[in-house]
């Protein structure tokens, strides 16, 4: 084989060679960084679980426990796999309803969360979410005054980072000990699935 010729196989070898490392990118690229501000906002359904309690039970009237919920976010990711979020959100009413009276429990609440984070890919993850709430309690029922408490919070979701900055989530999340046994109001059992959409900043 011609000096020429050796030199032109050499050159197809390490043509090719760059190619196929190229295709490959091994070792392959570090996954998108998630760390940084966001927020959102939800949309959902809530269940007061324990149905019409204090005011609103009694008096032969049918009970609605579910309304719809909306509320907003904002967080911060501070790892790849951890979060801390703050967020409000309307409950909606429970509503109790009979002949010549209709009646109602209104609930508004704050929480903090932490948020524990496994990526399932690039784009797709699951969270746990723990944290505490503030919530105040109004009523249609007249002299009745406005109860305020806190307790423990948690749930769970998924996220779907769709494209860019913008994210879909899937989230259910309890609220436990929701108002007070020394009231009017009882103590009731909030349940909320929602879906948001949130905005990363990065």
């Amino acid at each position: 084989m011609t000096s020429l010729a050796k030199l032109f196989a050499l050159a197809i070898m390490f043509s090719a060679t760059s190619a196929f490392a190229q295709a490959t990118r091994f070792p392959p690229p570090p996954p998108p960084s998630m760390v940084g501000p966001y927020v959102g906002a939800t949309l959902g359904l809530t269940q007061a679980k324990d149905g019409c309690l204090g005011v609103l039970s009694g008096g032969g009237r049918s009970c609605d426990d579910n309304d719809m919920s909306w509320g907003a976010f904002a967080g911060y990711r501070v790892l790849r796999y951890l979060a801390a979020e703050a967020s409000y959100k309307d409950l909606g009413k429970v509503t109790a309803s009979g002949p010549g009276s209709t009646e109602h429990i209104h609930g508004v609440l704050w929480d903090a969360t932490a948020l524990g984070i496994l990526p399932l890919d690039d784009h797709l993850s699951a969270h746990l979410r723990i944290g505490a709430y503030r919530a105040t309690l109004d009523t249609s029922v007249r002299g009745v005054d406005d109860h305020t408490n806190g307790n423990l919070t948690y749930g769970g979701g998924l996220q779907w980072d769709l494209f860019g900055n913008l994210g879909v989530r899937f989230d259910w999340q309890r609220y436990k000990k929701v108002g007070g046994d020394a009231t009017l109001y009882g103590v009731n059992l909030y349940d909320v699935m929602s879906i948001g959409v949130l905005w990363r900043f990065r």
